[in-house]
């Protein structure tokens, strides 16, 4: 755990030293949203995900969307990004829904994440973290694609 700050911070200071406010935003919503579960942070992950949006890196962009709160927009670029064949934004989408308490359609997109993406370590990390974000979020105990 020390060893992850330490990096974290020394990254910090490099963004911060180069006046890099998009990667200053992306390192403050990963630890304060993404590893502490604080939402007085989550501007931070929807200003990151608007600027790589800008950039057409739709798959992650629709990730920052999910842990800043705004569910439309992850869906809407989670769906461009399989249009270009970004298959691991499967995941995002199904998770989008599992939010809106859709099962069927996140069942689809998991399905669909499981056939085509061959490594998916990260989808039990990405629930954990979804489930302290959302009240409403039931998503599911395990795995959703075993």
């Amino acid at each position: 755990m020390k060893k992850y700050l330490s990096i974290l911070f020394m990254v910090s200071g490099v963004l911060y030293a180069c006046n890099c406010a998009v990667g200053r935003d992306m390192l403050r919503c990963d630890y304060y949203v993404g590893h502490k579960f604080d939402k007085s942070h989550q501007k931070e992950c929807l200003n990151y995900a608007n600027s790589i949006n800008k950039d057409g890196m739709y798959a992650k962009a629709s990730w920052y969307f999910l842990l800043g709160g705004d569910v439309k927009n992850a869906k809407i670029n989670a769906k461009k990004a399989l249009k270009i064949g970004h298959h691991y934004a499967a995941e995002y989408l199904g998770m989008a829904y599992l939010i809106e308490n859709d099962t069927k359609n996140a069942k689809k997109e998991f399905s669909f994440f499981k056939n085509k993406v061959k490594k998916n370590q990260y989808i039990k990390k990405d629930l954990n973290i979804l489930k302290h974000l959302y009240n409403n979020f039931k998503g599911i105990s395990k795995n959703p694609i075993h």
